[in-house]
């Protein structure tokens, strides 16, 4: 994943309550050789919110969804889906 790809995700996850100051980890985590495929990001989809890179979507434990965070996830899913 190149750099730029890494940051557009990010400001996506952040919109959504993903830390600012973890930028520069999800960064490196993402476009360094050994890829991260998942981050956990919290947010407003509770402390299982993650970013899965292989599928580049997100999700959260089942036991923290709840209909308000599926209708958000799908948001943040569509928006991802835009990033190529």
């Amino acid at each position: 994943m190149t750099e730029e790809r890494a940051n557009k995700i990010y400001d996506i996850l952040v919109k959504y309550g993903a830390n600012e100051y973890m930028r520069r980890s999800f960064i490196n985590a993402h476009t360094c050789p050994d890829v991260c495929t998942e981050w956990r990001f919290m947010g407003e989809l509770g402390f299982g919110g993650k970013y899965r890179s292989e599928r580049n979507t997100v999700d959260c434990y089942r036991e923290d969804e709840t209909k308000e965070r599926l209708k958000l996830i799908k948001k943040i899913n569509k928006e991802l889906e835009k990033i190529k």
